[in-house]
């Protein structure tokens, strides 16, 4: 499509909201190196996988509990190990989990601006405060290692 709109002379596309977190990355087969080789910034949406990524997988929560497709997240076991580090290292830097999940999706280069969805005020505000977490290479690939590929989800 890009090439089309260039072609025609149309405004080619800028940004896409793509469905992207540290358990849910479907997006690196394909998408992630289109937008990036078309310099389309990706936006993507539930960053903190439906809150999946934010509280260690024993703890339940309203939303664990309410929310049919939180728990889709935790499915492979791979990514209860992901969920391990997250919790690791948001001890070892005095973080939330949250802060530390943000902090990987930010740290991908085609990532503009994740599109942050809270239940309070205050879950905001304590994203906003760690902003300036920046993890280490090291730490990204530490969080990455688990991931296996997943069948995509579908939105109906």
């Amino acid at each position: 499509m890009q090439n089309y709109a260039i072609t025609h002379n149309l405004t080619p596309f800028i940004s896409m909201q793509n469905h992207y977190n540290v358990l849910y990355r479907e997006e690196e087969r394909e998408m992630m190196p289109t937008l990036k080789h078309f310099g389309v910034a990706s936006i993507p949406w539930s960053p903190l996988a439906r809150g999946a990524a934010t509280h260690p997988v024993s703890v339940r929560t309203l939303r664990s509990d309410n929310d049919r497709w939180h728990d889709t997240y935790l499915r492979p076991e791979s990514a209860k190990q992901t969920v391990g580090r997250i919790e690791e290292l948001a001890k070892k830097h005095g973080r939330s989990m949250a802060q530390v999940s943000l902090a990987w999706v930010l740290s991908k280069d085609v990532v503009t601006a994740p599109i942050i969805g809270t239940t309070s005020l205050d879950k905001l505000k304590e994203l906003i405060d760690g902003l300036d977490l920046e993890l280490t290479e090291e730490e990204v690939k530490y969080l990455d290692a688990p991931y296996q590929p997943v069948p995509l989800i579908g939105h109906a």
